[in-house]
């Protein structure tokens, strides 16, 4: 009875300290472990819910902040794992590794007295913490203080400090001296002490490739593949480096050489054919991808490759075939495959203006996949070009609401506001976006366009001058404040402003372009026919300059040669650019010009049908109908052209013509 109620007493003992092995402490070092383990695979997904996890059991658990920090530091998310990195460093001061972070980040943010204050910090913890010494090295580095920095780094080297970040900043130091020579030594000496560095290597390669020593640089280039056999992308810049020294058969054998290696490999596939778009070879590209797809069971990256290249290409019916043919054949296709293909042709149909097609495979790819940012936002483009504001405005607050960052979702929804007469709504979404995006580029250039519609032209000025001061050299924004000039009605200025475009760039079609819409603005036909034959001499490839070249020719043409020209021109421009629906206008319009009124009505009927409120579009097509006697039918296009108060070329004579009928 005694032995029975010891061995009942051990069982209760050990049930209580097997308890305690699961309890709080336990767990949160278990979801910390793996999540470790997942990290160190790169596997960062997972990897961030274990950490969210161990946080949560622990709310202070500063070891969790700074790996959810180094998680936001490999997808660089920088300010999220500043933040991170705050947090741990608050919880746990000591954390000189969060220390450390939070000082590379604020030198990589040009604040190098904050960043020298957490390596003396670092260093008044642990005076012999490596990567707070070398902090401090990349602080002096900064300051361009290289008298200091050149002594105090060979000084750590020679302490036994002979990790690559010591070579790489030392050599950074004698390179900013132009002292490529030490610097090549330097790294050499780093690759000596630190054999797989691929870091290293790769920086030495780079040197050797500017000292003119290709053979050398292939030989160290061959070191790295051999530390990573199983990484391509170092065979592909072995072969880029043959290519730029004129070795472009020695090129093509290394990437068929990764090839042969690895023929299942679509990685492989996709690098290889990437380097050859990357040399302006798109035939060599869609050879690979069509190879992989024939030798690669599993080949739905490679398919949508391949249809990406077509529609880079214009090709937009082999684009449509590629995907379609990936949906029949791809019976193993996982779902997020099959809805990125149906987002995809959403997005081409949308534009070749196909709205209804577009739209059916945007709702299938909502029904699998609701919050779908890519096809909501299909959608709200499609409701803008059918004119719907409303609805155009509710799918693209669906959008932003689910991903605020998504700048052009913001411009859009701004759009769709304007569109709906809401000017107010229209200024507040993108007022909010700049708060929240200060630097960006692509809001604040819509906030502009959008201050310029409403006539805020100061503010509008004022906004596209905070883009230039970044960044002066910005030919686009340039191109805008005159634009801009040009809608306040001040074309001295706007003049002026084009003027530039031309003396920064005067090989660049742009300024020659925007004096030619100047020019025709103030009725200039002349010049602005002179200014766009300027810019079809520096770029004869460039869809908008045929185009406009064709149509002005077709407006201001008294002969059957300069109308042959103007046709050869907008049919050259439909090749360049066949979703080009403006491109389209213009061949319509050509063939009317010369008197062609069927195939002048074929061509703009199926644009107008895709864009059926737009002014000119309805013109174009009435005034085609009218002249192939279809008498009802102009009446009702020129009608609709007449609706809206928009000025275009040819108002006067739709008003002269509607009464005749």
């Amino acid at each position: 009875m005694r032995n029975n109620f010891m061995r009942y007493c051990l069982l209760v003992v050990t049930a209580s300290v097997l308890a305690a092995c699961g309890g709080p402490e336990v767990k949160k070092a278990k979801f910390y472990n793996k999540g470790k383990a997942l990290y160190e695979k790169a596997d960062y997904v997972k990897a961030r819910l274990e950490f969210k996890n161990a946080a949560q059991i622990d709310p202070k658990y500063a070891d969790a902040y700074r790996m959810l920090g180094m998680i936001d530091l490999k997808e660089s998310n920088l300010r999220g794992a500043f933040g991170l990195f705050s947090k741990a460093v608050e919880l746990n001061p000591a954390d000189l590794d969060a220390q450390y972070q939070m000082g590379k980040l604020l030198l990589g943010a040009a604040q190098s007295d904050k960043a020298l204050e957490k390596a003396e910090l670092i260093l008044k913890k642990d005076g012999t913490h490596a990567d707070g010494q070398l902090l401090k090295g990349a602080v002096y580095i900064s300051r361009k203080e290289f008298v200091t920095a050149v002594p105090y780094l060979e000084g750590l080297i020679a302490k036994g400090i002979t990790k690559p970040d010591a070579y790489m900043l030392l050599a950074s130091a004698h390179l900013q001296k132009n002292d490529t020579a030490t610097a090549e030594v330097t790294l050499g000496k780093g690759a000596a002490a630190n054999p797989k560095s691929v870091e290293i290597l790769m920086a030495l390669a780079d040197l050797k490739v500017r000292g003119g020593k290709i053979d050398d640089a292939a030989v160290v280039i061959k070191q790295v593949m051999a530390i990573e056999p199983n990484e391509p992308r170092h065979g592909i810049t072995l072969a880029q480096l043959y290519w730029s020294a004129g070795q472009e058969q020695k090129a093509k054998d290394t990437v068929k050489g990764l090839i042969t290696a690895a023929p299942q490999d679509q990685n492989i596939r996709l690098q290889a054919a990437g380097f050859y778009l990357s040399h302006n070879k798109p035939e060599d590209a869609e050879r690979e991808l069509k190879d992989g797809i024939a030798a690669i069971a599993k080949n739905f990256k490679l398919r949508f490759a391949l249809s990406e290249l077509y529609a880079n290409l214009n090709k937009g019916d082999l684009a449509i075939e590629t995907l379609k043919e990936a949906i029949a054949k791809g019976k193993d296709l996982e779902k997020p495959d099959l809805i990125q293909i149906k987002t995809t042709l959403a997005k081409i149909y949308l534009i070749r203006r196909d709205l209804e097609t577009s739209a059916t495979f945007a709702d299938d790819v909502i029904k699998e996949s609701p919050k779908n940012s890519d096809a909501h936002f299909t959608k709200g483009s499609i409701y803008l070009l059918k004119g719907d504001g409303s609805k155009a405005v509710a799918e693209f607050r669906t959008v932003v609401n689910e991903n605020p960052k998504f700048a052009m979702a913001q411009i859009r929804l701004a759009d769709a506001h304007q569109l709906n007469k809401e000017p107010t709504l229209a200024l507040d979404v993108l007022r909010t976006a700049v708060k929240a995006e200060p630097e960006s580029r692509e809001l604040l250039r819509g906030l502009a366009r959008v201050l310029m519609i409403q006539k805020l032209y100061t503010q509008a000025e004022e906004t596209l001058n905070k883009i230039l001061a970044k960044n002066p050299a910005d030919l686009e924004i340039k191109s805008d404040l005159g634009d801009l000039f040009v809608r306040a009605g001040d074309l001295k200025r706007a003049e002026a402003q084009y003027a530039e475009l031309k003396r920064k760039a005067p090989q660049l079609p742009i300024g020659y372009v925007k004096f030619s819409e100047l020019y025709i603005k103030q009725g200039q036909t002349d010049k602005a026919l002179n200014e766009l034959e300027q810019a079809y001499k520096r770029n004869p490839e460039s869809w908008r300059v045929c185009n406009d070249l064709a149509y002005l020719l077709s407006e201001k043409s008294q002969s059957a040669a300069s109308l042959d020209r103007a046709l050869t021109l907008a049919q050259k421009a439909q090749t360049l650019s066949p979703e080009e629906l403006t491109v389209s206008d213009t061949l319509g319009w050509v063939y009317y010009k010369k008197g062609d009124f069927k195939r002048a009505l074929e061509v703009i009927t199926k644009i107008q049908a895709a864009v059926p409120g737009s002014p000119v579009l309805n013109y174009h097509l009435g005034m085609a109908q009218y002249k192939a006697g279809k008498l009802p039918e102009a009446k009702e296009s020129l009608k609709k052209s007449l609706a809206s108060n928009e000025q275009f070329a040819g108002r006067n004579e739709a008003e002269k013509i509607i009464k005749t009928l």
